[in-house]
């Protein structure tokens, strides 16, 4: 589609950060907004006008976790390791559907979290390609974790000595996560992925870190040092402190974070990701189970009794209700916070992700401030906040036009989405031009 000049008029604006204004006009030239200013705007006769007739305009939104082959399998999501579900080739198509399903939801960007096969790689490439649409790609490393951590598929498929851990890539040693990351790193990934704890949504968490200091100290500096950034599954109280105080940029979960967690964070500057739709998903689908009749589907891999199936979804239960009061003292004190979660499993899949956003309003979080969380902060949390995440002249024109005020009712977001544009390209139309 065309780059040519746009003149967005009549917009009730949000910017990313404050209460939307009504009659702005943005002009977008050059893949970059050019000006912002109240009422009309002059342009010249090539100018692609956009009448927004009072809609929302609003910046491109992040999707903070995003797992790119999540998603329907042939074989029913039946695997021994998670990753292994189907083909390489088959995981890709699903990458760009959900590539696809987000920038139709007005996500711009996403950062990765965990794949296999270069999967993220896969995407970014042809994305920046033009082999598909979909949003510019934060790629991520597989799952980088201790060899017999909880998450390693190893730990039960050990027999069919399979050799491809699909998103899993488990190690020992600081040499061995060290190497891991220059190798992931260097063949283009942008973010490098690790697990320093069990827990978070079907598991209670553990107050571990399984990485040793050496271990974490060793991807973070080497990361660093190459321009990426690094997150962590880390629904541990004691993770959140190790990981923020290594210099991990990205939190996921924090089911357990407590305040000094909440001071290592800040002073780390780092980032948030509390995906909680997830959680609230799962325990519906758990507590409305019929344990008397079957035994519950999903488990940590190993033969559970009744009795210890309803200990562990009692404690994840209860990991949930602890993260919903510390999740006020999170907003309170300042942590960027930001959206994104487990989208592409049967209960919560890619393109729900207004779901998620009404559960932080559930808990009393304002849509502005859940917007602010889709935009400025996940600007912010790619480590690009001075080229995205609001509208401002200067920055990339990622840019979306809402029928409604999502800012006072997320459900605009849902059906009201009307012009989808990254780099200042229109890729998403569902609205006529007034001329040009």
């Amino acid at each position: 589609m065309s780059n040519a000049r746009l003149l967005f008029t009549n917009a009730r604006l949000f910017d990313g950060e404050n209460a939307p204004r009504a009659d702005m006009s943005v002009v977008v030239d050059g893949g970059r907004i050019a000006a912002v200013r109240e009422g009309a705007a002059s342009g010249a006769e090539s100018d692609r006008v956009v009448d927004c007739a009072g809609a929302t305009l609003m910046p491109g939104m992040v999707q903070c976790h995003f797992h790119t082959g999540f998603g329907p399998t042939p074989s029913g999501g039946i695997a021994p390791i998670l990753g292994l579900e189907a083909s390489a080739p088959f995981m890709g198509m699903i990458a760009s559907a959900n590539a696809r399903t987000a920038l139709d939801s007005g996500v711009t960007s996403i950062i990765g979290s965990s794949n296999p096969d270069g999967l993220d790689l896969a995407l970014k490439e042809a994305i920046v390609l033009g082999v598909v649409e979909g949003p510019r790609v934060l790629a991520c490393t597989r799952e980088f974790m201790t060899t017999g951590e909880q998450a390693d598929g190893d730990n039960r498929s050990w027999f069919m000595q399979l050799g491809n851990k699909g998103l899993v890539r488990a190690m020992t040693g600081a040499d061995a996560f060290r190497h891991a990351t220059r190798e992931e790193v260097g063949r283009g990934c942008d973010v490098v992925k690790i697990s320093v704890a069990r827990g978070h949504g079907s598991a209670p968490a553990w107050d571990v870190n399984y990485l040793t200091t050496d271990e974490l100290d060793a991807v973070v500096s080497t990361a660093h040092e190459r321009g990426a950034l690094v997150r962590a599954h880390c629904p541990s109280r004691i993770g959140v402190i190790e990981c923020a105080r290594a210099g991990v940029d990205i939190i996921d979960h924090a089911d357990r974070i407590d305040d000094e967690g909440i001071d290592a964070v800040l002073e780390a500057d780092a980032t948030v990701v509390p995906s909680m739709l997830w959680s609230e998903r799962f325990l519906a689908f758990a507590e409305s189970w019929d344990h008397g009749q079957a035994p519950f589907p999903i488990g940590e891999g190993f033969p559970e009794t009744l009795d210890q199936t309803l200990a562990r979804l009692a404690a994840v239960r209860e990991d949930y209700e602890y993260t919903r009061t510390m999740l006020p003292r999170m907003r309170e004190a300042g942590v960027r916070l930001v959206l994104g979660d487990d989208y592409g499993f049967p209960m919560m899949p890619h393109g729900d992700y207004v779901a998620e956003m009404e559960v932080y309003a559930q808990q009393g979080v304002p849509p502005l401030e859940i917007l602010r969380w889709a935009t400025k902060n996940g600007g912010e949390a790619m480590g690009q906040g001075d080229r995205l995440g609001t509208v401002e002249e200067g920055k990339l024109a990622d840019l979306v036009v809402v029928e409604g005020d999502p800012t006072t009712d997320l459900g605009a977001l849902r059906t009201g989405i009307r012009m989808v544009v990254k780099d200042g390209v229109v890729l998403r139309d569902h609205l006529a031009p007034a001329r040009g």
